[in-house]
C-alpha cells in the first residue's frame, strides 16, 4: 500500500489529526467549558446545517451507500429503516459526512453519528472524554483501574520516574484519542518507556502513563443502562493448515472483503499488517514467510489486539459472568451515561472479575456498535436493535 506523506502508519489517520488534537487539548485545558446544554449544541449544530443547506453548500441525501459513512451508524440504519425510519446523510463538498437526519410520521431528529441520547445523560458523561478524569471517576467509585498518572509533554524527566516508582511493565497512552491510535502496551525497560512518551505525544500533549494488567482485552456495550453485547479483541495472527505457508495464510486472510487497508476510513476490522513487530515475532520463532505451520498451530503476528494491524474479534456475549453485566452496568449507571462501550482487560470474562486481575481502561461515548455486529468469530450480536430501541424512547415518544 503507498502512504502519502501526510499519513501516520501508526494511527491510520492523517497526520493533520495529530495537530488538531493537540490543538483541541490545549484549547480546553485554557478555555472555560461552554456552558451550553446538549440538547443547545444539537440546536446550534441544526442551524449551521440549515444555513449549509439554505446556501447550497450542502445537502441532505439518502442514496449513501455502506462504504460511504461510519460503520456504527451504518448498523443503527439499517436498523431503525427497517422499522420505518427514514434516514438522511448531510452531503458536502468532500463527500458525505456523519451528520444525519431521521424522518418518522412528521417528526425529523438530527444525530451525529449515532442518536446516543445524550441530552438525557447526567453531568458525569462529560468525564468520558477525558481518560484523566474517567479514570478519577472510577476510582472513586471503587471500579477496578490500573494505577497510573498523567503528564504533559514537557514533564518527560518526572515522568520516567514515575514509570521507574511504579515498576516494569508499563502503559503508554494519549491522554484523549480512541482505537489504541499511539498506545504502546508490556513496557519493560527505560528505553522503551522514553520511546512510548515519544510515541504518544505525536498524537497528544499530554499521555498517561498506568501498570500493565496481563488478560485479554474486551468491549462491553451498554445501551439505556442495559449490558447488550461484549467483544474480545484478539491480536492478528494465522492459524495453520499444515500445507500452507504463513505467506499463504496471510494472503487468505487478508484477502476477506470485510478487512479494509491500514487507512481504509470506514472498516471495522483490517488486513495484517506486516511491519517491524510482525517481522520480530517471525524471527524469534526462526520462521520465514515460507514456512508451513502446522494444522491447528496459532502464530500471533502482532503483540497488542489493535484492529488497525489485522486484530480479530471474538464474539463472547453468551459467556460473560453475571458479575461482569453487573459491572458493566453500574459504569454505565454512575457516569450517567445512557450509551456506552467499556473498555476493559482480565484474563477471562467468562469468570468473575472479583475473582481475577481486572481494570477498566476507558469508556467511549459512542460506541462503536459495529464491532459486534461482524466478529470474525462467533455470532454477531445486535446492539443496533437496542440503540433503535432507545431512539425510539428518548426521541420519538
Amino acid at each position: 500500500m503507498t502512504m502519502s506523506e501526510n499519513f501516520c502508519p501508526s494511527c491510520g489517520t492523517s497526520t493533520r489529526r495529530h495537530i488538531l488534537t493537540w490543538i483541541e487539548e490545549i484549547v480546553s485545558h485554557l478555555v472555560p467549558p461552554t456552558p451550553l446544554s446538549r440538547r443547545g449544541e444539537t440546536w446550534l449544530r441544526g442551524i449551521v446545517e440549515t444555513i449549509l443547506v439554505l446556501t447550497g453548500i450542502a445537502e441532505y441525501k439518502d442514496d449513501f451507500r455502506e462504504a460511504d459513512i461510519e460503520p456504527r451508524s451504518w448498523y443503527f440504519i439499517k436498523e431503525a429503516e427497517g422499522r420505518g425510519v427514514h434516514v438522511y446523510a448531510l452531503y458536502g463538498p468532500g463527500g458525505f459526512t456523519n451528520n444525519f437526519k431521521a424522518v418518522r410520521d412528521g417528526t425529523t431528529v438530527r444525530f451525529d453519528m449515532l442518536p446516543v441520547a445524550d441530552f438525557a445523560n447526567g453531568k458525569n458523561a462529560r468525564a468520558t472524554d477525558d481518560k484523566k478524569k474517567t479514570k478519577a471517576l472510577l476510582m472513586r467509585h471503587d471500579f477496578p483501574v490500573a494505577h497510573g498518572k498523567t503528564f504533559w509533554f514537557w514533564q518527560t524527566k518526572k515522568a520516567l520516574n514515575f514509570g521507574k516508582r511504579v515498576g516494569f511493565p508499563l502503559v503508554v497512552k494519549p491522554r484523549n484519542g480512541s482505537v489504541s491510535r499511539h498506545v504502546t502496551t508490556n513496557i519493560k525497560n527505560e528505553r522503551d518507556l522514553e520511546q512510548a512518551i515519544r510515541y504518544a505525544t505525536l498524537y497528544s500533549p499530554s499521555f498517561i502513563i498506568e501498570k500493565f494488567v496481563t488478560g485479554s482485552m474486551y468491549r462491553g456495550t451498554v445501551i439505556d443502562f442495559k449490558f447488550v453485547a461484549c467483544i474480545e479483541q484478539i491480536p492478528a495472527h494465522i492459524v495453520g493448515g499444515g500445507t500452507e505457508t504463513i505467506r499463504m495464510l496471510i494472503d487468505a486472510k487478508n484477502a476477506d472483503p470485510r478487512r479494509g487497508g491500514l487507512d481504509a476510513p470506514h472498516a471495522t476490522t483490517h488486513r495484517i499488517v506486516e511491519n517491524e513487530t510482525a517481522m520480530n515475532m517471525l524471527a524469534e520463532k526462526h520462521y520465514t514467510a515460507e514456512t508451513v505451520l502446522k494444522s491447528g498451530e496459532r502464530l500471533f503476528l502482532q503483540k497488542d489486539p489493535f484492529l488497525k494491524w489485522g486484530g480479530d474479534l471474538k464474539e463472547v456475549t453468551s459467556v460473560v459472568h453475571p458479575d461482569n453485566v453487573k459491572l458493566f452496568e453500574e459504569v454505565a449507571r454512575r457516569f450517567e451515561i445512557h450509551a456506552v462501550g467499556i473498555d476493559c482487560i482480565m484474563p477471562d470474562i467468562s469468570r468473575s472479575w472479583k475473582e481475577q486481575t481486572c481494570a477498566i481502561l476507558e469508556l467511549n461515548n459512542m460506541p462503536a456498535i459495529d464491532l459486534h455486529h461482524v466478529p470474525t468469530e462467533g455470532t454477531p450480536a445486535d446492539p443496533a436493535q437496542a440503540l433503535v430501541d432507545m431512539f425510539f424512547k428518548y426521541y420519538l415518544t
